[in-house]
């Protein structure tokens, strides 16, 4: 058990002690994960295009790290890569404190992000990872620098809506293990084991504490597309908290329906990311200046 505990921390995510493959809806299994590219402490890069047209920036959910997105592809047409957020407190960074407040993970990530703001770019973010894309995308257009092309957020209430569930970062552990499973829900490939949680435990309720303590700060709203994903079997966000994302921008919000709990994005993949390639069209993009280095 010692073994799969160390295998959980440098692990995918926080529900997955070793890496497996994703079957889609029509049963094709992802490739195997391609060598990570480490750039920066926050960064890691899952392909290898030479000169992407297209840069797809992933951000994982509480307790989650970078390699939850190892096996993550976009048709060629898109000629894009994928590139995944990697907070402290997990796997390569298991040694670093997880951030507990949202304003200093803005602040670094949108200074090791610069470099990759030099073509049009995407946020995808899940749960925890949908709010940090949010406020990021917020960061940048408030500091003038280039802005998404799309934000893709799933399984995250509109930023101004208040928590309808109660706090779980200081649930006593047998109540915090029960939320953790309710949230993995129906979902084939996230296996819940007590003693990996346990071992992870200081992490997820970092994470959480980060979401917890969120104070939503109104502003204009975004002027890029949102795509919604949202299953309608989640225990922790409800349909309509993930409809209301569309007074969050002024260029048109799509949603997506899914089941499967929570943690929907593990089983279904390959069905997201043929939602994400569809939407995803270079073509409505405007001119691209970039980033001046």
């Amino acid at each position: 058990m010692r073994g799969d505990i160390e295998r959980a921390r440098l692990g995918p995510d926080v529900l997955l002690g070793t890496s497996i493959a994703i079957a889609g809806p029509s049963g094709r299994q992802s490739r195997a994960p391609e060598v990570c590219f480490v750039t920066s402490r926050w960064l890691r890069r899952w392909n290898g295009v030479a000169t992407p047209a297209l840069r797809l920036i992933c951000f994982p959910y509480a307790g989650g790290g970078a390699s939850m997105f190892n096996r993550w592809r976009l048709p060629d047409e898109l000629d894009a890569e994928i590139w995944a957020v990697q907070p402290p407190g997990r796997e390569a960074r298991r040694g670093e404190e997880p951030l507990r407040r949202l304003e200093p993970a803005i602040v670094a990530l949108a200074l090791e992000i610069r470099p990759l703001l030099d073509r049009p770019f995407a946020f995808f973010g899940h749960s925890m990872g949908a709010l940090l894309a949010f406020e990021l995308c917020r960061y940048l257009r408030r500091s003038g620098a280039p802005e998404p092309v799309r934000l893709l957020v799933s399984a995250h209430r509109a930023p101004d809506l208040p928590p309808w569930r109660p706090p779980a970062s200081r649930l006593p552990d047998r109540e915090f293990l029960a939320r953790l499973t309710e949230m993995a829900g129906p979902s084939r490939v996230a296996a819940v084991n007590a003693e990996l949680l346990s071992a992870l435990a200081p992490t997820i309720r970092a994470d959480f504490e980060l979401c917890e303590t969120y104070a939503h700060v109104a502003e204009e709203p975004l002027s890029i597309p949102l795509t919604c994903f949202a299953a309608v079997d989640d225990p922790e966000v409800r349909v309509d908290e993930m409809t209301a994302w569309r007074r969050h921008s002024s260029a048109g919000c799509q949603i997506y329906p899914f089941v499967g709990g929570h943690l929907f994005i593990r089983d279904q993949a390959e069905d997201v990311l043929d939602r994400i390639a569809a939407d995803l069209d270079l073509d409505d993009c405007p001119a691209y200046g970039g980033v001046q280095q």
